[in-house]
């Protein structure tokens, strides 16, 4: 079987991506499974981005839509076939596939396949996905020139690569590999993150799942619609930034001590809370906090010393924030949780956002909440 998707994607983002998705918040710790191999595995069959129905219905590719509604945009629809060993999961709003590759070791890379309307910005985005892996920024133009030549389909693309200097998911190293592809005003993306041995152990199967992608006119499919931009602001429009919200966020009253928050449902009770908080000076300065917010996960504090090795650095508007993720149990709940928290000092100021909930919507949620905290107007604030 073959599939097709019409991607929500948010208005405005162009210009700012974080692949890391595009997210390079979370260090994309790879999930631990127990998979039994199976010699009479029968061969890769096509997937779905959508969650596969309980009684398939057959396609129906000469069924017509009325005319795309205005300020809609129509994405091509994107086949490919599916390594063996890779296993759907279900996509992010950025997203239009994401998918679990599995090794025989029980680890386990993220894989992703994100389109977004950026064209131009590729040191840009070099240093971002550098900064994902802990490497420091490069002026060098040439950087991205260090590039590949990939197939995607029948198409040419561009195929990066980075590893940390340093440990970053256990004692093993983090490797990405991002391949991309321009067709006009859209860029493709698609990316792997994980322990370096196994993702640089799946570089074949990845290059074989570019080489199936293909692009299909979206002419007869339902447009994706283009879903407002929302602003969020405070009613002292002298001291708040101004945030450009994510599709699915629902905006909810700040309670005491906080501008601004909003709840992510996901499938049942699952869900994760997205607040922004502000403090003079430090705010308590970076190690205070981040204890704050592991004991939050019922997870022990660490030193000064250990900074280093737990936080990262992510350019914003004005500054540079430092991300921080964890993942823990919820110490009211006792339910699974994790927690990505961002702290900007900017102008004797320190803002704190964080991102926590069910570890599924969080991890799905990861570059939409670096796009979030990028989104930010300090011009305002004091």
């Amino acid at each position: 079987m073959r599939w097709n998707k019409n991607v929500r994607w948010m208005h405005g983002v162009a210009g700012v991506i974080l692949i890391a998705a595009l997210a390079g918040c979370n260090r994309d710790e790879p999930k631990i499974y127990h998979v039994q191999k199976d010699d009479s595995t029968p061969p890769p069959q096509t997937a779905s981005a959508e969650a596969p129905s309980t009684t398939p219905q057959a396609a129906s590719p000469d069924m017509s839509s009325p005319p795309p509604p205005e300020g809609a945009i129509s994405l091509p629809q994107l086949k490919y076939q599916l390594p063996d060993g890779w296993q759907e999961k279900p996509p992010s709003e950025m997203r239009a596939a994401s998918f679990n590759a599995l090794g025989s070791n029980g680890l386990s890379a993220d894989v992703s396949v994100t389109p977004l309307p950026i064209v131009g910005r590729d040191l840009e985005l070099v240093n971002m996905w550098r900064s994902q892996v802990q490497l420091p920024a490069t002026t060098d133009p040439g950087a991205v020139n260090q590039a590949e030549p990939v197939a995607i389909g029948s198409d040419q693309g561009r195929l990066f690569e980075f590893v940390s200097d340093q440990p970053m998911i256990g004692k093993s190293r983090q490797r990405i590999l991002v391949a991309m592809l321009t067709q006009g005003t859209m860029s493709w993306f698609f990316k792997m993150t994980g322990e370096d041995a196994f993702v640089s152990s799946q570089k074949d199967k990845f290059i074989q799942f570019l080489k199936s992608v293909s692009f299909v006119d979206n002419t007869q499919a339902a447009p994706a619609q283009m879903p407002a931009a929302s602003a969020v602001q405070s009613e002292n429009e002298n001291t708040i930034p101004i945030w450009t919200v994510p599709p699915g966020w629902q905006s909810q009253p700040p309670s005491q001590f906080l501008l601004a928050e909003f709840s992510i449902p996901g499938q049942g009770s699952a869900k994760a809370e997205v607040n922004v908080a502000e403090m003079g000076g430090e705010g308590g300065g970076l190690l205070a906090n981040v204890n704050r917010w592991r004991g939050q996960l019922g997870l022990g504090a660490v030193g000064e010393s250990d900074l280093p090795q737990l936080a990262q650095s992510l350019d914003v508007p004005g500054g540079k924030a430092t991300l921080v993720d964890f993942a823990g149990v919820d110490a009211k709940t006792g339910a699974p949780t994790e927690l990505i928290g961002a702290i900007v000092p900017l102008n004797g100021q320190t803002w704190f956002y964080k991102l926590m909930g069910d570890k599924q919507i969080v991890a799905q949620q990861k570059d939409a909440f670096t796009v979030f905290i990028r989104s930010a107007n300090y011009a305002n604030a004091r």
